[in-house]
């Protein structure tokens, strides 16, 4: 850590708990994540211990030295959060601790030469790595339960731009199970490692053809997939090694799923020619390259995802040929009981989706105005 990175000083001991851990650990934690060099009694950034801020709002209060972070709660009262002290400047650093948490005393902070801000003042709505708008916060425990205060930060660590089922289904069962993988101390990675078991025993099941056990295996798989990042980033414990091990796993295993399915269903006699199904098993593969090559090219080129460059982007992500939409597309026909139609229509429709992306990435390169997303404003 550079000099100039400023170590924080925890103001006042409550004796709380997040996400299975003690206050002052997460806080810790939290603070050492996002770029603070640790945890120290005479650290220049003063935190109330009992306020739990956004990320974001963490790098603003990092980056604004002689900023004091005034709070409004429901009641209409205005408390001091944090005061990142100036590292130059020889300020009494008792007389600015004692504000830390108190009414907000405008007065007080003018003579000590601080600048009162906001939350807004501080910190951005749009959160580019998880593709979503968010309004920054700053939550006390004294004011908010700390269930509210999880709840909060688990709706923060959810990507705002994804697929259907993440989106819509998994949320609400992923929280209490990310709780309770918390609470007794689970890592991410082993999550993850459970994932990656129910990927080979998905693998096995489709290449039976036992498509119900099969199903029910790849969807248990991506309800881990969705809970290990969420641990991670609640906790805390995320890292490089971590992403690349979860990553990794996600964009390795769905052609493998592919295969295994047509394998399964070649081995029973099937509605259609196998010409045909040998050509939705290639148009599938290839395409599965090509759809990650059509994203990275808009990557590298722009700086941001494609699926939030605009609106219809972004609705598209919600169904595009992606693990999940394929598997829920591949679950109603095996219902209804045409699971060779299913695989038909997964090849279809990964043609089409592959179709609007390369339009829309045309386009994109074909513009004559400068190419930004629609929520980075």
């Amino acid at each position: 850590m550079s000099e100039t990175t400023p170590r924080v000083a925890l103001i006042g001991d409550v004796p709380a708990k997040l996400w299975g851990l003690n206050l002052r650990e997460w806080q810790r934690r939290a603070w050492q994540k996002i770029g603070a060099a640790g945890l120290s009694r005479d650290g220049r950034l003063l935190v109330g211990t009992d306020w739990v801020f956004s990320p974001a709002l963490q790098s603003g209060l990092l980056a604004n030295e002689g900023a004091a972070l005034i709070v409004r709660d429901d009641t209409g009262d205005e408390r001091v959060a944090a005061i990142h002290l100036p590292q130059e400047a020889k300020l009494d650093r008792a007389a600015a601790s004692a504000l830390i948490s108190k009414q907000a005393d405008m007065d007080a902070l003018n003579t000590l030469g601080l600048e009162p801000v906001s939350i807004e003042d501080l910190a951005s709505n749009y959160n580019k790595a998880l593709r979503k708008t968010e309004a920054p916060y700053a939550l006390s425990i004294f004011t908010t339960a700390p269930g509210v205060i999880e709840k909060r930060q688990f709706e923060g660590s959810y990507k705002g731009v994804t697929d259907i089922v993440t989106k819509y289904a998994w949320p609400w069962p992923a929280f209490h199970v990310t709780r309770w993988a918390a609470a007794v101390g689970m890592k991410p990675n082993t999550v993850t490692t459970l994932s990656l078991v129910l990927v080979c025993v998905a693998f096995q099941l489709f290449w039976a053809g036992a498509w119900i056990p099969g199903i029910m295996a790849g969807w248990a798989m991506t309800f881990l997939d969705t809970v290990d990042g969420k641990l991670a980033r609640t906790t805390m414990t995320y890292s490089k090694w971590g992403n690349v091990y979860d990553h990794g796993i996600d964009l390795i295993h769905p052609p493998f799923w592919y295969w295994a399915i047509y394998v399964g269903l070649m081995r029973d006699s099937t509605a259609y020619p196998s010409v045909w199904l040998t050509g939705a098993l290639a148009i599938i593969l290839l395409i599965y390259v090509l759809n990650r090559l059509e994203e990275l090219a808009f990557m590298r080129r722009f700086g941001f995802h494609i699926h939030v460059w605009r609106p219809v982007d972004s609705f598209m992500r919600t169904i595009t040929a992606r693990r999940n939409p394929n598997l829920l597309i591949f679950m109603l026909a095996v219902v209804v009981g045409f699971p060779e139609t299913g695989f038909l229509l997964v090849a279809t429709w990964t043609l089409v989706c592959f179709v609007f992306h390369g339009v829309r990435l045309g386009q994109a390169f074909a513009a004559s105005k400068p190419v930004t997303s629609w929520m980075d404003r």
